[in-house]
């Protein structure tokens, strides 16, 4: 008796929670969380994500809603979410660990890429190199992101205004930039 209980215990401890399916369908596909309020950070990530299937089929971007952005800083940290779409004072405030971030502390952000005004895509630091310089071209390639703010086109342009908010762009990221840079010289 005692082992058909133990037994089935086990069975649904194990069975019951959809955890591994969450981690493995998160591993498959690369998840751009948003926060739930305002709902324009929504409608920019679902957006984005549209454009980085078309652009980069492989990457599988998919959305997630957070309810919070202490959330989306816990997800971040943790690197349960690779990329998400917040304001620029709220990168601000997750990379200085203030107000609703204070209990998590700073959080190692970087910068992709600048959206559309005032949002911004930012990741963790030790987000992949390759796929940053990749999200950062699927951005910009053929007719780009309606979401994209092309006025940060340039490493310039966009270190001057990683600078301004104070959280770095990603190395991958400034990869792409610095060639984005050097083939408008060499079209010039």
């Amino acid at each position: 008796m005692r082992l058909l209980v133990f037994g089935g215990a086990a069975f649904l401890v194990e069975g019951h929670a959809p955890y591994r399916q969450w981690i493995a369908y998160r591993a498959d596909r690369l998840m751009i969380v948003a926060n739930r309020r305002p709902p324009e950070a929504f409608r920019i990530a679902r957006t984005l994500a549209t454009h980085l299937r078309r652009t980069i089929p492989d990457a599988r971007a998919e959305v997630a809603r957070s309810p919070t952005l202490l959330r989306i800083a816990q997800l971040v940290i943790t690197k349960q979410i690779e990329v998400a779409v917040v304001t620029t004072a709220e990168a601000q405030q997750m990379a200085r660990g203030e107000g609703a971030i204070a209990r998590e502390g700073p959080v190692p952000l970087r910068v992709v890429a600048f959206l559309r005004a005032p949002y911004v895509l930012v990741c963790h630091r030790e987000f992949d190199r390759a796929k940053a310089y990749l999200m950062a071209f699927g951005l910009f390639d053929g007719e780009g992101s309606s979401t994209l703010d092309r006025s940060y086109g340039s490493l310039s342009a966009a270190m001057r205004r990683a600078g301004e908010i104070r959280v770095p762009l990603h190395v991958g990221a400034r990869e792409f930039y610095l060639e984005l840079d050097q083939g408008t010289k060499e079209d010039s």
